[in-house]
Formats: structure tokens, C-alpha cells, sequence
């Protein structure tokens, strides 16, 4: 069959605007990147259950004392309980009623709380620095971010 430079070129052309469309669908919009499907937590619901004093703070060098600060708010702790799906209820942000959240693995380890769905969602927190005694969350969402900072919770005896 015999077709025409400029039909060869008209498809080539339409190729690429495919190519481009996915492309620019999979690298992510105003908002951050495009979150990716969830894999399992590296860490469990049971880790973060109990009694915790809650602080915030913005800079690394803050969160000695921002440790400290969070265990004086055990007088008036945080509690975090499991939610009848197996999942934690808490609070999300500028929600005043708690909803239960999972947690998600997402890249290189990195391990999520927030709705059921991909792992790094704008209303995900990021959760590091977990031990016995302690964990930390950081906003996925920036305007979250720079309103709340970096929340470290301290495990109330």
C-alpha cells in the first residue's frame, strides 16, 4: 500500500503528541508529583496505637526541644486507636472529626498515613523516625507542611 509523505508524517506527529500526553500524565501536576500506587508499610498500625504527646517544629535544630515539649503534653495526650478496618483513627488536617487512616509503603521504603489509595497523596503524612518511644510525621502537602512543620509524636508512659 502507497501512502503519502505527509500521511507518514500526520502519524508521526500524532505518535508523538501520544507519547507526550502519557508522559506528561505520569510526571505530576501543580500540586507535587503524581502519587504512585501503595505497597505494604514496612512498619504496622500496632507501632503507632497508644498515648502519645504531640509537638510540632519547622527546624531540624528545634526537635530536641520540640521532644522534650512533646512529652510535657502528656498530661493531655493524643490517642491514636485502631479503626475498625485494621487501620488508625486520627485526625487529617483541618478535620475536625477523626477518620480512621492506613499506612502505605511507598518508594525506597518510605512508609505514609492517610485515606485508602496511593501512598504519597496531598493529604498523606510522611512517617520517619519511628522507634518504641517515639515517631515523627511530615505533610505531603506543602501548604501543609509549612502550616504544621514536622509533628513528632513521644510515647506517654
Amino acid at each position: 500500500m502507497f501512502r503519502s509523505k505527509s500521511a507518514d508524517r500526520m502519524a508521526a506527529a500524532a505518535a508523538l503528541f501520544c507519547a507526550l500526553s502519557l508522559l506528561a500524565a505520569c510526571a505530576g501536576g501543580p500540586d507535587g508529583p503524581t502519587p504512585i500506587v501503595s505497597a505494604p508499610a514496612s512498619i504496622g498500625p500496632d507501632a503507632l496505637v497508644g498515648r502519645w504527646g504531640l509537638a510540632a517544629y519547622h527546624r531540624d535544630s528545634d526537635r530536641p526541644r520540640t521532644e522534650a515539649e512533646a512529652k510535657r503534653q502528656c498530661n493531655n495526650p493524643y490517642n491514636i486507636t485502631r479503626g475498625p478496618n485494621g487501620g488508625l483513627i486520627m485526625h487529617l488536617a483541618d478535620v475536625a472529626e477523626p477518620q480512621e487512616l492506613v499506612l502505605k509503603g511507598g518508594p525506597g521504603g518510605a512508609n505514609f498515613l492517610g485515606l485508602p489509595g496511593a501512598a504519597g497523596a496531598p493529604e498523606d503524612r510522611e512517617v520517619f523516625a519511628v522507634s518504641e518511644k517515639s515517631f515523627s510525621v511530615k505533610w505531603v502537602n506543602p501548604d501543609n507542611a509549612n502550616r504544621y512543620g514536622m509533628m513528632i509524636y513521644v510515647r506517654c508512659a
